[in-house]
């Protein structure tokens, strides 16, 4: 896991990363596999218990089981735009920061390439990705899952666009589905002035308060009812749905209140980077209370795009070791 974030200010953005990589492996517990035999049991009453290997498979879950520190996870892609990534560290063989390289050197060697809106970057590199996926899987049976949050400042306009790549989880047999999707992109919305990803639940809470539960809760409880009572679904709206969020008899109004990230005002540069910095430190120290093992922290690596371009803050530099 990791955390990255970027922060809009009135006049730039502030960009964030830690460098923790999480291992993973499959696992476990000792209570569910304790309960896995009773019910085993239960079932086979006086007769012997049967096991399918294919269930003892599935009780397996894949958790963190260490961390490794120094992963480059915050990039320069060009003077006014930065690129961050949370999840799968390698694509095809290759770590992000190889890809990241190698697309910079293409785009070096297209002609116009610093006149190309940012949506056609994104694409092309949504594209320069894909290819590396599918390569991928030519030789390893699957390949993870990534999220690459692009950050550009247009000195011109004076606008900070977001958008978010994610690398989708595939497998060989995608290969063969003509219309499955590798790799997509979305721009986040003009309100978002904080865009997190990775291990950001903390600060999700801090931001949006209880509405992304709300939000992706009420169509949850509205499809169980309508199994339940076999009601059409197609007959409820997604307009229906918004009226049952936006009902205060339903759901307080408190609960939009709390969205701090709508009553955010226009920030300096300077608290962009205080209000990056603090999320990050939240996230961190919040480990220290739960019995998780730490999945962000390490080098943090700050940076910043104005009209003077790119620069970074901190974390780029080798300091004097600790020891010393």
């Amino acid at each position: 896991m990791t955390f990255i974030a970027s922060v809009i200010a009135r006049s730039g953005v502030c960009i964030i990363a830690d460098s923790l990589v999480t291992t993973t492996q499959p696992v476990i517990e000792y209570g569910d596999f304790i309960n896995f035999f009773s019910a085993k049991s239960d079932a086979a009453g006086n007769n012997k218990i049967t096991l399918d290997p294919m269930e003892v498979i599935k009780l397996f879950e894949r958790k963190p089981h260490h961390t490794k520190d120094f992963e480059e996870k915050l990039f320069e892609y060009d003077k006014y735009t930065a690129v961050t990534t949370a999840g799968s560290a390698i694509i095809n063989k290759k770590r992000i920061s190889e890809l990241i390289k190698e697309q910079q050197e293409k785009n070096l060697k297209t002609r116009g390439y610093n006149n190309k809106k940012i949506e056609t970057k994104i694409k092309d590199l949504c594209n320069f990705l894909t290819d590396e996926v599918k390569d991928g899987l030519k030789k390893e049976n699957s390949s993870g899952r990534t999220t690459l949050l692009v950050t550009n400042y247009n000195r011109y306009k004076n606008l900070t666009k977001i958008f978010k790549i994610r690398v989708h989880e595939s497998s060989k047999n995608d290969l063969k589905e003509e219309n499955h999707e590798f790799v997509s992109f979305t721009e986040t919305h003009d309100f978002e002035k904080v865009v997190c990803e990775g291990q950001n639940r903390i600060s999700e809470r801090v931001l949006f308060g209880d509405y992304p539960t709300i939000f992706g809760l009420v169509p949850k409880i509205v499809n169980k009812i309508a199994n339940d009572f076999n009601i059409d679904r197609n007959s409820i709206t997604e307009d229906y749905l918004k009226t049952i969020r936006e009902d205060e008899n339903i759901i307080s109004k408190n609960i939009y209140s709390d969205v701090k990230i709508l009553k955010l005002n226009e920030l300096s540069l300077q608290q962009a980077v205080d209000l990056a910095t603090l999320l990050m430190r939240l996230e961190i120290d919040f480990q220290n209370y739960t019995e998780n093992i730490p999945t962000v922290g390490g080098v943090i690596k700050l940076a910043v795009i104005d009209s003077k371009g790119f620069r970074f803050i901190s974390g780029h530099e080798i300091t004097k070791p600790n020891n010393i």
